[in-house]
Order: structure tokens, then C-alpha cells, then sequence
């Protein structure tokens, strides 16, 4: 299967663009398109693993490519499809594969209302529609969109002292387990966000005069989206977005969400009395977002806690898990397909009390923050070559680790 479709995708690139639709049946046509991503990195201290994914692959690996699909079935309805190949996943392609259906309710010049149901857009913040290649100045995505925490889904530490011990130990093959109970597999920690997979839902979007707005019902969370189907708890995650725009060029938003993050087979590990339902994610955010000639700025912001069964003030209540997430990216074009670009992000961590008996606090996670910056030039206007740096830093380690990489996208 993944020879053929990368027969198809070779047949793509070399295929005119006013070829790109096909006519599927009567009243319906079919719309194809894509990105091919070649990327190399050297210099410095090599690829920091802060950018691995869940499923093994990287947006620094050297060959990734996403494929759309968009089938207009009646002028109401249509069908999105895409997926993403590369060759350095851990993961099936099936992993990968993003499909939802929607159905136009109504449009008017001031107002509109959609409704969408499958593996549905992240409904959360403004930089989900960024996050592809031909639209990210740089190549990597900000870190609470992604960033691995020490918090599970499927284990729950045993109290304070055991969490801190697992401090940093965001990926899988990091991870030591924790004493509280549940699976013994060893998965990745929970980030605030993590677009890179998307949740099975259902949403309504739409916008009324200023406003643009979404509403989402998902079988996941924002930490942890079900991209396969099912469930992992009898709770659903409900979130939103409401954002203005005053004038061109001038977007200001801000978003929601909450819902049950814990899976059902932690259920004999609860406290007395309590169910994995009871136990939340809830995340506020806010974003905005400015563009004037040749300058275009973005940031967010995101305020987000876990509720976890063992962890404790200190003097016997629970206290909840809380981070701080936030990032400016900014990008300025020199000249006629030249432009520079910079990203700085940062999450910060809670304190929570240490465990030892003498009241001191203690961030329940180590502070990271990167910095990624660097160049790009249309080599055609469907082909982009860039140039960035990346600088990691942890406090859990003293320095920082750095390094370069050239990415080349060309859209088809």
C-alpha cells in the first residue's frame, strides 16, 4: 500500500495544477493535493529528541509526505481526508489518517454555520491551520503543541515523591513507570496540546459578523486525543473557541477545554469513593495574531491543569498538576520571496510540595523553553527552501542543545 501511494504522489508532483480535480460522479468532484518535505540537519549537538513524536516520526525527519484528499459530494456536503508518510515512524499508516465530513447548514455574506463529525481540526488556539509546511515559516511546532510532560494516562504516580522522581521523562523509552498503578506499557507523556493527532468529535463552526467561532465535543482530550477511535473512559472533553476580528489583519481569540483524561483501567488504583471520570484536563487559552505589509506576528498563550488522585499539598488535600505554556512567532518578508522568522516558546511547571515533610516546593516538571529562527526563500511559489537554527534548554540540564537544518517543501 505505501508503494502505491507513493507511486501516486511522484504521478502528483509532475501532474499540471489545473489537473488536480477529478469529476467522481454527477454533482460531485474530487480535489487532490500535497506537500513533499525534504529535511537534513546538522551542526551543534544533532536533533534534540524534544521534537519526536508520539508515533517515532519528527518534523526534522529527512522525507515526510502529506497527502489531501477533498470530495465535494453535494454542494453541502464534503468529505476531508489527509494523510501523512514517513518512512521514520514507528506506526502504521492508518495512524496517520485524518478523515471528517461536513455539512454546510447555511452561508450568508455575514454569518455562517458548518457542522463536522470523523477525526475532526484540534478546536483549540489558532495554530493548528499553520502547522503544515507550506504555511509554518520555520519547521518545527511550538512546544505546548506537542512537548511530552511526565504525566500518563495510563499510570498514575504514588505521591509527590514519586512523580519528582520522574521528572523530564516526557518520552517513552525515558520513562521508568510510575508506583501508583496502571498499565504496564510504557507510553509518552501527556503535552498540554498535541495537534500532530487530531480527535474523534464532533464540531460546529461558523462565524456572525466580527466573530468566528467553534464548538467541539471529543471522545478524547486535548493530552490525549483518541486519532484511533474509541474510548479510554465513559467521559467526553468539551471545548471551544471564540475569536474577533476588529479589522484586516487583526485576529484576537481565545479558547477552552475540559474533560477526563485518566483511562478506565486505572479505576482499582483510585482513592476510595472517586472514578477516572472525576479526574480532569482543563486548559484556557489565548491568542493573537497581527499582520501589517510586510510583518506578521503571532502568539499564545495557554493556562492548563491535570486533576491527579495522589498528588497532595502537603497538608492532605489534593492539589492539582499545573503548566504554563506561551510562545511568540514572528516573520518579516526582505524582499519579493525572501523572508526571516523567529519562534520563542516556553512552558513553565506548578510547584507542588516536594514530599519530604518540610513543606518546600518544587516544580513538578523541569522549565523548558527553544528558540528557532532562520530563513526562507520561493524558489517557485511551490517550492520553499529553508534554513533555521534550534536551541533547547531544559533546567534540568545546564546548557543548551542546539542545532541546524535545511528543509525543502514543494506544494502540489
Amino acid at each position: 500500500m505505501r508503494l502505491r501511494i507513493i507511486g501516486w504522489l511522484v504521478v502528483a508532483v509532475f501532474t499540471p495544477a489545473g489537473t488536480a480535480a477529478a469529476q467522481t460522479a454527477p454533482g460531485s468532484q474530487a480535489f487532490f493535493s500535497g506537500t513533499l518535505d525534504l529535511a537534513h540537519t546538522f551542526g551543534g549537538d544533532g536533533e534534540p529528541e524534544v521534537n519526536r513524536l508520539i508515533r517515532g516520526d519528527n518534523p526534522f525527519d529527512n522525507v515526510r509526505l502529506r497527502l489531501f484528499a477533498d470530495v465535494v459530494v453535494h454542494e453541502r456536503w464534503t468529505v476531508f481526508s489527509q494523510i501523512l508518510i514517513d518512512p521514520s515512524s514507528s506506526m502504521g499508516l492508518e495512524s496517520f489518517l485524518r478523515s471528517y465530513l461536513r455539512f454546510d447548514v447555511f452561508k450568508k455574506e455575514k454569518a455562517d454555520l458548518s457542522l463536522q463529525a470523523g477525526v475532526v481540526p484540534t478546536p483549540f488556539g489558532a495554530y493548528s491551520p499553520r502547522a503544515y509546511s507550506d504555511r509554518n515559516p520555520l519547521v518545527s511546532d511550538p512546544l505546548m503543541y506537542h512537548y511530552f510532560t511526565t504525566l500518563r494516562s495510563n499510570q498514575i504516580p504514588a505521591n509527590n515523591a514519586d512523580l519528582l522522581r520522574h521528572r523530564g521523562q516526557g518520552q517513552a523509552a525515558d520513562f521508568t513507570g510510575f508506583a501508583g498503578g496502571g498499565s504496564p506499557i510504557k507510553f509518552n507523556g501527556m503535552p498540554m496540546i498535541y495537534d500532530p493527532c487530531w480527535d474523534v468529535g464532533v464540531q460546529a463552526i461558523g462565524s456572525a459578523g466580527r466573530l468566528e467561532y467553534t464548538v467541539a465535543v471529543s471522545q478524547g482530550t486535548l493530552s490525549a486525543p483518541r486519532f484511533k477511535g474509541g474510548d479510554n473512559n465513559h467521559g467526553k472533553q468539551v471545548s471551544g473557541r471564540l475569536a474577533f476580528v476588529p479589522y484586516a489583519g487583526v485576529v484576537i481569540g481565545a479558547s477552552y477545554a475540559r474533560g477526563p483524561y485518566l483511562d478506565s483501567a486505572l479505576q482499582a488504583s483510585l482513592p476510595a469513593g472517586t472514578r477516572v471520570d472525576d479526574f480532569k484536563q482543563e486548559i484556557y487559552g489565548f491568542d493573537a495574531e497581527y499582520g501589517v505589509r510586510h510583518l506578521a506576528l503571532y502568539a499564545e498563550l495557554a493556562s492548563n491543569l491535570w486533576q491527579s488522585p495522589k498528588i497532595s499539598d502537603g497538608q492532605g488535600h489534593r492539589q492539582d498538576l499545573k503548566t504554563l505554556g506561551w510562545y511568540v512567532e514572528g516573520r518579516y518578508t526582505l524582499r519579493p520571496g525572501l523572508f526571516a522568522a523567529v519562534r520563542y516558546d516556553r512552558i513553565g511547571y506548578g510547584d507542588i510540595d516536594d514530599g519530604t515533610g518540610t513543606r518546600r516546593k518544587v516544580p513538578w516538571n523541569y522549565d523548558v523553553s527553544l528558540w528557532e529562527y532562520g530563513i526562507g526563500y520561493y524558489l517557485t511559489d511551490r517550492i520553499i527552501g529553508k534554513l533555521v537554527r534550534q536551541g533547547y534548554r531544559s533546567k534540568e540540564e545546564s546548557g543548551t542543545e542546539h542545532f541546524f537544518a535545511v528543509q525543502v517543501s514543494a506544494s502540489f
